[in-house]
């Protein structure tokens, strides 16, 4: 394995390997002496007479030093041609001064350029670069909460923030690596990345993709440090990652995902308009409902009026039945009658008006029993009590509609809500179909560039 004193695998390397594992990009070593082609005596070469290919489907390698807020100190360049079968020169157009050729190849440099042998193996050269950068990272550094620009055996809280810049439309993925004694560090969190252990070094990669949002423009690592030392830092610039997607199967699944969605919606909103409808005929039910109570009670409070007033009428009926025997004698008085006769007749009155009395009075007593006992007052009674516990459960259920109507309304919102910013923006290909029309740059070193990394080494 691999540790700080030995000798199996450099630091370079193992932030490299982590950009790999991120970014997917690759690169290529060449063990080669450098061949500088200032050299006194160089091999000065022609076309004349030989068969010469042009270099296509180069690579380039942007190294720039930085200090470490990402200030650049230096440039350097280097491009590799991939093998050509046919031919036995190759030529290039470049812009980069001070060339030197990694490989054994001989090559020469004349007004932008480049003739190099062909011995149909990839080639490598390297030369400075004065041109404008179009991506690249600033870093802040707060210790304890203060800003601070040197950090280097420091003690305390430490929050780093890597600020990503790209200033063209190509999409690069930018890649930050530091390397970390593991005893040096701790408590350590990460926006935006990751913190993984190799051996006895903390690593910390952080991504980004500045300028094309859902994606980061930074990267921010927060840890307590203690005697703080980086062994190796530096952020990654890489293209090409997103052109060579194949977006068929995910436009498949995200079209059916936004098909599942729109149906959850609009079910949800027919739930919530059906709560709506139901509301507006319960309205209507406990409505007509107040309204038949109403009139129930009425007639009922009537029926009872109607009862105790006829009631008051017999009782007053009876009461004044008086016996009208005295009043009929006097009048018979008058009639000249002998003794005997006037005693029958008296008699035959007596007798009439008792028992017609009696009749009268048994007659209203009946009535009367008869309007205590009303079935109509009874039934009356028993509607409006029924009424009364239909209107309950009216005012129940209407309680209860309004719990329902209130979670088919928070259900139908969150379920918009979910789509809107959910699905939607989870299902929206349109960014990375952009990336993957617009994931193209053309390089900086010169002509037929397909594939260019800016790597950002940082003082350390």
């Amino acid at each position: 394995m691999w540790n700080r004193g030995g000798t199996c695998m450099n630091k370079k390397l193992i932030a490299i390997l982590c950009c790999i594992m991120l970014t997917g990009c690759t690169t290529e070593t060449k063990t080669n002496k450098t061949k500088t082609i200032k050299e006194e005596t160089p091999v000065v070469l022609t076309t004349n007479g030989h068969d010469v290919k042009e270099a296509v489907n180069k690579s380039e390698t942007i190294t720039v030093k930085t200090n470490t807020l990402g200030e650049i100190k230096s440039t350097k360049a280097e491009v590799t041609i991939p093998s050509i079968s046919e031919g036995d020169l190759i030529q290039d157009t470049t812009v980069l001064k001070d060339i030197s050729n990694k490989g054994d190849e001989n090559i020469t440099l004349n007004n932008h350029q480049l003739l190099i042998e062909n011995n149909k193996n990839s080639i490598q050269y390297e030369g400075t670069l004065d041109a404008a950068l179009p991506v690249g990272v600033d870093v802040t550094y707060y210790l304890d909460g203060q800003k601070v620009t040197d950090i280097k055996g420091k003690t305390g809280t430490l929050k780093a923030v890597f600020k990503y810049k790209n200033n063209t439309d190509t999409p690069f993925v930018a890649t930050t690596i530091m390397l970390l004694p593991q005893e040096t560090v701790s408590d350590i969190e990460v926006k935006n990345g990751k913190s993984m252990l190799m051996d006895d070094y903390q690593a910390i990669v952080g991504i980004g993709c500045p300028g094309y949002e859902p994606f980061k423009d930074s990267m921010e690592v927060t840890m307590k440090i203690k005697s703080f030392q980086c062994d190796y830092m530096s952020t990654i610039f890489t293209e090409g990652i997103f052109k060579d997607l194949d977006l068929s199967e995910l436009t498949k699944t995200t079209d059916q995902l936004n098909q599942s969605s729109q149906k959850l919606v609009e079910g949800s909103a027919q739930l919530l308009a059906g709560c709506t409808t139901y509301g507006q005929y319960l309205h209507t039910y406990m409505s007509n409902v107040s309204k038949v109570s109403e009139g129930a009670n009425a007639l009922l409070e009537g029926s009872k009026q109607y009862d105790a007033s006829t009631q008051a009428l017999i009782k007053n009926l009876i009461s004044s039945m008086k016996d009208p025997t005295e009043l009929i004698q006097s009048k018979i008085n008058n009639i000249d009658l002998t003794d005997e006769q006037r005693a029958a007749v008296n008699r035959a009155i007596s007798e009439g008006v008792q028992e017609s009395l009696m009749s009268n009075k048994k007659s209203l007593e009946q009535l009367s029993q008869l309007l205590s006992q009303s079935p109509v007052s009874r039934q009356l009674e028993t509607l409006s009590s029924s009424l009364s516990e239909l209107s309950q459960a009216g005012n129940e259920l209407s309680q209860q509609y309004q719990t329902l109507t209130t979670g088919a309304k928070s259900l139908s919102e969150g379920m918009s809500l979910f789509d809107q910013e959910g699905i939607q923006k989870i299902t929206d290909i349109t960014t990375i179909k952009k990336l993957k029309e617009k994931d193209h740059y053309s390089g900086l070193s010169g002509n037929n560039i397909t594939n260019t990394k800016f790597i950002f080494e940082m003082d350390t």
